[in-house]
């Protein structure tokens, strides 16, 4: 059997539980924008690895333009390539 003052215990966790439950569910907390927890985590990897990972800023740049290019070119090289390399008609 449980003890009086486990059912007690147990209420008092289980309206704590519910109160919790409302706060995350209520639509002030809906609406509200997470943090960015990104750049705050590269920066203590950085400092506390002495700069061994993310030293070079460029992977944490916010930059989406590094990527395209990259990309296009890429896709560029595959064009010439399939081109230069495909079927050649020989008489």
């Amino acid at each position: 059997m449980t003890e009086p003052d486990d059912e007690v215990l147990s209420e008092r966790e289980d309206e704590q539980m519910r109160a919790l439950v409302r706060r995350a569910l209520s639509p002030e907390a809906l609406h509200r924008d997470p943090p960015d927890l990104l750049a705050g985590v590269q920066r203590r990897i950085r400092k506390r690895s002495r700069g061994k990972f993310f030293a070079d800023g460029w992977s944490t740049g916010q930059a989406r333009l590094g990527y395209a290019l990259v990309g296009l070119v890429t896709l560029l090289l595959v064009a010439l390539a399939y081109y230069a390399l495909g079927p050649m008609y020989v008489r």
